[in-house]
C-alpha cells in the first residue's frame, strides 16, 4: 500500500471514531465520496459542540489535508444574542495544505433562519485570505461574510465560483474586487448585501452605487459570466444602465433581487 492510500485509510478511521461520538448528540459527520483517493466531508455541528475544534484541527494536519476535495460546513439555527458564529481557525493551524480542495462551503444565513451567521466574533479579521493561502487550487468557495482586504493581497488564483453574504460588515468587498487582479478566471459571483433591517439607517451600510459603478466599469473580472446582487440599493432602472458598461455586456446574467 502506498503512502498516500495509508494517509487515506488513516483518516477515513479517525473520522469514523468521530462518527460514533457525534451520532449521541445530533451531530453527524459523513464521508460523501472517496474518488481517485480523495475525500469530499460534510459535517453538520453544534458549533460549540466539544469536537468541533478537534476534527478540523485534524484535517489541518499534513498528513491529512491533501486529500481533501470538498468540504462542506452546517449547523443548526442556534447563536447567542441572534449570531452563529463559524470558527474557522482550527483550519489553518496546522502545516497541511488543502492542494486538492476544490469546493469549501460554510453554510451562510438561510431564509428561515433566525440568527445571522458570520466568522469571527463579530470580525472576519481575515481568516477568509488565511484559507485561501492554504487552499492555492480552490475553485467553488461560499461564505457568510465578507472577506477583508487580505483576501484580495495573492497572486492569480484559479476560483471560479464565489457565494458571500456580507454578514455585518461588507469590508468594501466590491470596491476592493474591482480593483483586483488575482480572481480573473471567476465565472460566477452570488453577493448578498447588508441586509441588518433592524438598525436605524440601515442603508447607510450597504454598499454604495458607485463601488457598483467601479466594479462594472473595472477590468477585473474579465470571465464572469453569471452576476447575482442580492439586497444592494440598485434598482432596475440601474440594471439597465450596467448593461451598457463593458462588465455588463459581458455577462450572460445579471440578476438583482431586491430586499422582500
Amino acid at each position: 500500500m502506498d503512502a498516500s492510500n495509508l494517509a487515506l485509510k488513516q483518516l477515513c478511521r479517525h473520522l469514523a471514531g468521530y462518527q460514533c461520538e457525534l451520532s449521541e448528540i445530533n451531530n453527524s459527520l459523513l464521508i460523501g465520496s472517496i474518488q481517485n483517493g480523495l475525500l469530499e466531508l460534510d459535517y453538520y455541528v453544534d458549533v460549540e459542540d466539544e469536537f468541533y475544534q478537534e476534527i478540523l484541527e485534524l484535517l489541518a494536519f499534513c498528513d491529512f489535508a491533501p486529500f481533501l476535495s470538498a468540504l462542506r460546513l452546517s449547523a443548526p439555527d442556534e447563536g447567542i444574542n441572534g449570531t452563529r458564529s463559524w470558527n474557522l481557525e482550527p483550519l489553518t493551524r496546522g502545516e497541511g495544505i488543502y492542494q486538492n480542495l476544490r469546493l469549501l462551503d460554510i453554510q451562510g444565513t438561510q431564509p428561515k433562519h433566525h440568527n445571522r451567521t458570520i466568522l469571527g466574533d463579530f470580525a472576519e479579521d481575515g481568516i477568509v485570505a488565511k484559507l485561501l493561502d492554504k487552499m492555492p487550487n480552490l475553485e467553488q468557495l461560499s461564505i457568510p461574510c465578507a472577506p477583508s482586504p487580505a483576501f484580495f493581497d495573492r497572486n492569480p488564483h484559479p476560483l471560479k465560483h464565489l457565494t458571500l453574504q456580507t454578514g455585518y460588515d461588507s469590508q468594501y468587498f466590491i470596491l476592493n474586487l474591482s480593483q483586483s487582479t488575482c480572481f480573473s478566471q471567476l465565472k460566477t459571483l452570488d453577493f448578498t448585501d447588508y441586509y441588518e433591517t433592524y438598525i436605524p439607517d440601515y442603508e447607510q451600510h450597504k454598499t454604495p452605487i458607485h463601488h457598483y459603478l467601479q466594479l462594472f466599469n473595472s477590468t477585473a473580472l474579465p470571465n464572469l459570466e453569471t452576476l447575482t446582487l442580492r439586497h444592494s440599493l440598485l434598482n432596475e432602472k440601474d440594471a439597465a444602465e450596467l448593461k451598457k458598461t463593458p462588465l455588463g455586456s459581458q455577462l450572460d446574467l445579471l440578476k438583482l433581487i431586491p430586499s422582500s
